[in-house]
């Protein structure tokens, strides 16, 4: 601040003294005015003299006493100035701001300072604190000014140059926190309050101070001022507030309160503070409230950019089991808007399209592909797997220009990453070369920049994925002396989420307390960052006996954890799933990969000592296990009716041996041998047949079904053994898994061909079963799927209806089938959504027929006499 020995500082206030005393006329010997002008000359003719930050200190008290003049005409003759010419005063200065800073970027600086000037001024945060003992709209009109002016020139200036609103590292100096900075943010939330507390409806200037905000939180390094005042707790109530006390807040300021929000959850600092609130809970009550699902197909675009920062939000929020159960169902028309948004902004100039950067549509879909279900749906879609390729290639070349261009290419490697865990895509990957190419030359960087180090971590995963890196590596073979009882000799590894490096460590050294083994962790071997040594953690993988996975849902969550599953999978490794909490079920490709794994769990029925015993028996127990020793281990009743001893032609007697579990450790029941059931080494689906629904197998059931070596096809349960029939649907996945999976373990082709065929007959079988037992109005979505393949009915009539359970379906039934005007009706309503090509008469009276029949079963079920025949 300037001294009071400043001259300029001096005339200043002497005319401050004249102007607020009405004695600016007056006449006097010397006046301030004049020697003010004179002082502004000499800097003028002397500015190689004095440093830019002195000139600036000047001209910032100068420009804080030309706003009080102005503001002190403005109200002296307000009185006689009618209210709808003194607005449109305002808004000519306004809009004359906005069109220079248009023309000339370059006045953005000078604009923020001005309009930050304003509001930091002790009367104006004054006014924002105290606004309900004012009655004059005066001090609106220059708030509205001010804030409209302070956030345009961000505005503007993000247009210029993204990268300083996203760059991690270099965070702008034209705004700080510090005392003034901080009474104002802190204003704010006081005048907002006034907003949705006190009905106070002047909406215009609320939303300019909403934008002011918005645009202040899209500067990444600004986020933690914001958190630090706490915003994020002063968003929670004005989100919260019931519907009918708040049905004047407008829908542009609803759009800049969800869109604030995003904004914090860029941010780690953000995204902690708001799930500690459980923000996303909230969020979820407000969209029940605010965006009605009713008129999917006629949003306008205000509601669609609502809807797309909701939905961004909620993506940057989501925790790993909420993202796990997220359904395509359930959001795919938001993720249909957030795909044609990003093909659009990648087209155009600025690489914008609507409120949002590309980066920022890339961030949300990061995020979402971490679901499998969700990720297929995305790259399935019309040219969006060749658009992420032809960008990929882009940036890569361009991608050290601006930190924008890093971000864009760190977002497309991490999806890469994502896709390359798909069967069907891996192959497309390993066999473009420009792509791999590039990954191994990121897989090398030796950079240290953040957005390196991400691109670095994950180009290591798409190579390991794709099997591109060959490490020279033996695996330790298991060729202990059976009499030899030291298991020292055993090597562990531990593969954890640093999410749960709390638990880890804890049960690490529990284990050391018992066991004097060889155990590799990673906090124990390597320096920090412990997952950028993913050749370290593949060592080790490679060369221990046995894998304790800690499997949480920030372990299933994880890429590395993943990477780590598929790398121990791939060489066949003994695993040793730790789940924690009695309900946890992990994701299904860990079930895939994980197999038959023995597992334990902490946190259910047993307690933590007889857990850890049974832990360290499977760390230690040996791979003993003779290769014909005519056993079959079975610790149960069988769900698989098997042909009489007669009908199976004796040959081979299939050799598993198992650890029974039970929901939290191993059953040390001796296992039971099964002498007078021997199985034909080449049973097909009609040999063995299912007398309960797949999913309800065990690990045993499925082996017997499988009839393939425990080693070549580890499927831990019949849920996992659907999932792995569904993995291979796709030609591209059944060919990827015979050529890098099925060969290896010596099956044919003609094996793999009757395997194959043998998972469509019994999917059809088990669908068929399933639904059998089922009345109409229980059924499922995958019920009613299967209904309309037996009645030869179309996907496309399927997904227009969009039945979600069978209770839907019959009801509709009911109001179609008697009716005829409404049978009618719904034909042409039917074939004008499906299309007239696609949709015909025949099929129609098919489904007709099929309803009828449902519908009339639906109403025997109700007649108590006839339940029984039922």
């Amino acid at each position: 601040m300037t001294t009071n020995n400043d001259p300029i500082f001096n005339c200043i206030h002497q005319l401050e003294t004249l102007l607020f005393h009405d004695d600016m006329l007056k006449k006097i010997e010397s006046h301030p005015l004049i020697n003010l002008r004179d002082q502004l000359q000499k800097i003028d003719d002397e500015w190689d003299i004095r440093t830019i930050d002195e000139n600036q200190k000047r001209m910032s008290t100068l420009n804080y006493f030309e706003i009080n003049s102005f503001s002190h005409f403005i109200k002296r003759y307000s009185s006689i100035i009618p209210s709808n010419l003194l607005e449109a005063l305002f808004d000519a200065i306004r809009f004359q701001m906005y069109i220079n800073m248009a023309i000339y970027p370059v006045l953005c600086d000078y604009y923020f300072d001005l309009s930050l000037t304003y509001l930091i001024n002790d009367s104006t945060i004054n006014y924002l604190i105290n606004k309900k003992h004012i009655l004059s709209n005066m001090d609106e009109y220059f708030l509205h000014l001010f804030a409209s002016i302070g956030a345009r020139s961000l505005y503007t200036r993000r247009g210029i140059s993204y990268s300083i609103f996203v760059s991690h590292k270099n965070i702008p100096t034209f705004f700080q926190l510090n005392n003034s900075t901080e009474r104002l943010l802190q204003a704010f939330i006081t005048y907002i309050n006034n907003y949705f507390l006190n009905n106070d409806q002047q909406s215009q200037v609320y939303t300019s101070i909403f934008k002011w905000i918005l645009n202040m939180t899209d500067i990444y390094g600004f986020v933690p001022y914001f958190v630090q005042i706490g915003y994020p707790n002063a968003i929670l109530q004005w989100i919260s507030i019931e519907r009918d006390h708040i049905k004047y807040i407008s829908l542009e300021s609803w759009s800049c309160i969800i869109n604030i929000l995003h904004n914090l959850a860029r941010h780690p600092i953000g995204v902690k503070a708001l799930n500690e609130l459980k923000m996303i809970d909230s969020i979820k009550q407000w969209k029940e409230q605010y965006l009605s699902e009713s008129s999917v197909i006629d949003y306008n675009e205000d509601d669609k950019d609502i809807r797309m920062a909701y939905y961004l939000l909620y993506a940057k929020l989501l925790e790993p089991k909420e993202l796990k159960n997220e359904s395509v169902s359930n959001i795919q028309t938001i993720l249909d808007y957030i795909l044609e948004q990003t093909m659009k902004a990648f087209d155009s100039v600025d690489l914008t399209c609507g409120p949002y950067n590309v980066c920022e549509y890339l961030e949300g879909l990061v995020k979402l592909v971490v679901n499998d279900a969700l990720l297929t749906y995305i790259i399935s879609r019309d040219n969006i797997y060749e658009l992420f390729i032809e960008k990929f290639l882009l940036f890569n070349n361009i991608c050290e220009s601006t930190v924008l261009n890093t971000i864009i290419c760190s977002s497309l490697y991490t999806i890469f990453w994502s896709i390359s865990f798909l069967s069907e895509y891996s192959i497309k990957l390993k066999l473009n070369n420009e792509f791999l190419s590039f990954v191994e030359q990121r897989a090398k960087n030796q950079s240290n920049d953040e957005y390196e180090l991400d691109m670095k971590r994950a180009a290591k995963g798409i190579l390991f994925n794709l099997d591109c890196i060959q490490m020279d590596i033996q695996p330790i073979e298991d060729n202990h002396n059976h009499d030899d009882d030291d298991d020292n000799q055993i090597k562990v590894m531990i593969s954890y989420s640093h999410k749960d490096a709390k638990f880890c460590k804890k049960l690490v050294t529990k284990i050391q307390e018992h066991y004097q083994g060889d155990i590799w962790v990673d906090f124990n071997k390597l320096s920090p960052p412990y997952e950028d040594d993913w050749e370290e953690i593949a060592k080790a993988i490679t060369q221990c006996n046995v894998i304790v996975m800690i499997v949480t849902e920030n372990y299933c969550g994880s890429k590395s954890c993943r990477r780590e599953v598929v790398h121990a999978d791939k060489r066949n490794k003994r695993m040793v799933p730790v789940y924690i909490g009695k309900d946890y079920i992990p994701e299904d490709w860990f079930e895939i990969r994980a197999g038959s794994a023995t597992w334990v769990r902490f946190g259910g029925e047993k307690n933590d000592e007889e857990v850890m015993e049974t832990l360290l028996g499977l760390i230690t127990v040996r791979n003993e296990v003779p290769q014909n020793n005519n056993k079959l281990a079975y610790s149960h009743e069988s769900h698989l009716k098997l042909k009489s001893k007669s009908e199976i032609d004796s040959n081979t007697i299939t050799n598993i041996q198992t650890i029974e579990t039970s929901s939290l450790h191993v059953n040390t029941n001796p296992i039971i041998e099964i002498s007078d059931i021997q199985l034909q080494s080449n049973l097909t689906v009609s040999d063995i047949i299912p007398t309960s629904p797949i999913e309800q197998w065990t690990c045993e059931e499925v082996q017997q079904w499988l009839h393939l070596p425990p080693s070549t096809l580890q499927l831990s349960s019949g849920r996992a053994l659907l999932t792995y029939m569904k993995l291979l649907s796709h030609d591209d996945a059944q060919y990827d898994e015979y050529e890098h999976r099925m060969r290896d373990h010596c099956v044919s082709r003609e094996q793999f061909s009757n395997l194959i065929s043998s998972f469509t007959s019994i999917l059809s079988l088990n669908d068929a079963q399933t639904i059998s037992t089922k009345l109409p109005d229980q059924w499922t979505r995958n019920d009613i799927k299967y209904w309309f393949q037996q009645n030869h009915l179309s996907d496309y009539l399927l997904n227009a209806l969009n039945f979600i359970d069978g209770s839907q379906l019959i009801i509709y039934g009911q109001l179609i089938i008697d009716s005829p005007l409404r049978i009618e009706e719904e034909y042409n309503r039917l074939r004008n959504k499906i299309g007239k090509d696609l949709f015909h008469l025949d099929e129609y009276s098919r489904f007709l027929s099929g309803l009828k029949k449902l519908v009339n079963q639906s109403r025997l079920k109700e007649e108590p006499a006839l339940c029984n025949i039922l």
